[in-house]
């Protein structure tokens, strides 16, 4: 009798050990990434940011009712996921819903990441525009890029050609907010400013405008300067404050002249080593641009973000006839575009001012070509503290691609596209005069 007990309970105590170790694994997923550079896995600046979000989010994305494409969105979100398992994410078909309330703040196509009353729209399935999304989530307060206004400035409100309206409406993309502000209008600059746009002004300021600027910067406040060739010489004080000042006349780049048949186009072409210009490796042109020096006072420290090749010079005479390097005030080598001056703030902080040569290059004009709008936009990003935007330089998987010499190619090309066909149709042809003879 025992041994017939003992015979019944081992079948049983084996199917509850499989019930319980099921139930187990059914509640404990482990994951590991065996990929090469882990390419499945989030990089670890998008883990930090994740960890900056205190509180559940959620991702609602407004896609229609295909399965492919839901569960190409499930299993990218799947790794943002793992690393913050209150993140949720559901769909929603605006086809078939279309009063949800989402549909005011998001588009067919998008979407929708929401951190208790704040939100962010994301309309590409990337890592680096997700991350992007949620560090803007977890930035606290309202931060602003405000733009000076009232003096000839160039406007972010306004359309016209010399305007900055286009450039504004990638920086709202982004998540950005923009306000114009006309100095004097209260007393200080709003605390909330992130970074204060002084965007070429035709007309002085008066003295109280630039005290207050002044003391903007005394407060450790960030500042993107575009100056021009003609800037206003009561700007003077403020360039002494940072240890800039402008080399007389206007660049003149042979380069400019030889890819946009204009010697006035001023032509980055390398990329300088800041992290704002992380990754990038686009061509910025900037017309009718005033060459930059620096001697910044301690504790300020200065960075070149863009210069000219070494054929480039500071044209100071008029723009007719035989144009050359040929007055001793004109300087003849790389000439600085811009400059990236920083310095500790007494919270432990940095403060950040960017001076650029020019402001056409983001004008409505001239902003679309090349890399300007790019290049503008990490300017104003990073001065706003937003290091956690700039973009992610995710390893690129190494077996992506398939690069075959012109032999391999030709052989394949040989194999397949000519010898193999050939030989099908022979073999039908051989079979069907066996049929035909037989």
């Amino acid at each position: 009798m025992a041994r017939r007990l003992r015979h019944a309970l081992v079948p049983l105590l084996l199917l509850a050990a499989l019930v319980t170790l099921v139930r187990t694994l059914d509640q404990h997923n482990l994951v590991r990434d065996v990929s090469r550079d882990a390419r499945n896995s989030l990089d670890p600046r998008s883990v930090a940011v994740l960890a900056e979000l205190d509180g559940p989010v959620e991702a609602v994305a407004l896609l229609p009712d295909q399965p492919a494409i839901r569960r190409a969105v499930g299993d990218f979100y799947a790794r943002y996921q793992r690393a913050k398992p209150d993140l949720s994410l559901r769909f929603l078909d605006p086809r078939k819903h279309g009063d949800a309330p989402e549909l005011k703040r998001a588009r067919m196509g998008e979407i929708l990441l929401s951190h208790g009353e704040r939100f962010e729209r994301v309309d590409e399935l990337t890592e680096s525009a997700t991350t992007n999304a949620l560090a803007r989530l977890a930035q606290s307060g309202e931060r602003y890029a405000v733009f000076l206004a009232g003096n000839g400035e160039r406007r972010v409100l306004r359309e016209a050609n010399h305007d900055l309206s286009e450039f504004a409406k990638r920086l709202r993309d982004r998540g950005l907010k923009l306000r114009e502000y006309a100095p004097g209008r209260t007393a200080e600059i709003p605390d909330n400013t992130a970074v204060l746009v002084l965007a070429s002004p035709a007309i002085p300021y008066a003295p109280s405008e630039l005290d207050q600027i002044a003391r903007y910067l005394a407060r450790g406040g960030n500042l993107l300067w575009l100056t021009e060739p003609d800037a206003k010489p009561e700007l003077a004080a403020l360039a002494g404050l940072l240890g800039v000042h402008a080399l007389p006349g206007t660049v003149v780049d042979p380069v400019g002249a030889t890819k946009f048949k204009d010697p006035t186009y001023a032509v980055a072409l390398d990329v300088a080593p800041h992290a704002l210009l992380a990754g990038f490796n686009q061509t910025v042109a900037f017309p009718y641009a005033a060459a930059l020096e620096a001697a910044p006072r301690p504790p300020w420290r200065a960075a070149v973000l863009a210069h000219t090749g070494a054929a480039a010079w500071n044209e100071t005479g008029p723009f007719s006839g035989n144009v050359g390097h040929d007055a001793a005030d004109e300087h003849e080598g790389e000439l600085t575009l811009g400059l990236a001056l920083t310095r500790p703030r007494g919270d432990g902080g940095e403060q950040r001012v960017v001076v650029l040569g020019d402001g056409d290059f983001l004008s409505n004009t001239y902003g679309a070509s090349l890399g300007n709008f790019e290049f503008g936009r990490r300017v104003v990003e990073w001065l706003a503290g937003g290091d956690a935007l700039l973009e992610l330089a995710l390893p690129k998987a190494p077996d992506a691609d398939l690069d075959l010499a012109l032999w391999q190619r030709l052989t394949i090309f040989l194999f397949f596209g000519l010898a193999l066909p050939l030989a099908f149709a022979a073999n039908g042809l051989i079979l069907w005069w066996r049929n035909r003879n037989a």
